[in-house]
């Protein structure tokens, strides 16, 4: 009996999944400052652009081509748009140019690489769906005049060894998310 509850234990812990974790940092614009971003440093967002969020995501073409990127972008709008509700943020997505003369703040998402997997896929295939991993850059921008208030690196992985439970793309879109909103709050 012993020797079971040691393996259950075991297997518990193996089946558990650790928090997803989001590495930030601030990088410049430059393509060769990107890959090889600073500790994250506060973005400052005026009071006056923290009640209105428009989102905008765009990447390299291989990218935006893949076959899954409208369910991934389904996925960053609809978590982007329950934590602003939770924030009481008014929040919206905008493909392409956005129109300036309005307060608020302007994300602009440029996904460099990402790979979903849904839990669902972790679930039933286990460790053979492999990692789930986003690197995106974003830039917070003002709305009413284009002005940038900072620009951060959001990168998160997840092993597919963290067992079924690992924390996959919803959680790490969702991770993103927080940590995003946190920054427009903070001013």
């Amino acid at each position: 009996m012993k020797g079971f509850m040691s393996t259950a234990i075991v297997a518990i812990a193996m089946l558990s999944g650790c928090a997803t974790q989001v590495t930030k940092g601030t990088t410049s614009d430059s393509a060769a400052a990107s890959a090889t971003a600073a500790p994250a440093q506060p973005v400052t967002v005026p009071a006056a652009s923290a009640k209105k969020v428009v989102l905008s995501m765009t990447g390299p073409k291989n990218v935006t081509d893949s076959k899954d990127w409208a369910s991934f972008k389904e996925e960053w709008r609809a978590t982007f748009a329950e934590h602003a509700k939770d924030a009481g943020i008014a929040f919206s997505v905008q493909e392409g140019s956005v129109a300036a003369g309005v307060d608020g703040t302007l994300l602009n998402v440029y996904v460099n690489d990402y790979r979903q997997v849904g839990i669902g896929s972790r679930i039933f295939f286990g460790v053979m769906t492999g990692n789930a991993f986003i690197d995106a850059k974003v830039q917070f921008a003002s709305l009413s005049n284009g002005q940038t208030f900072g620009t951060q690196t959001y990168n998160t992985t997840s092993s597919a060894w963290h067992g079924v439970f690992g924390k996959m793309t919803p959680q790490q879109v969702d991770a993103i998310a927080a940590e995003i909103f946190a920054e427009i709050k903070n001013h």
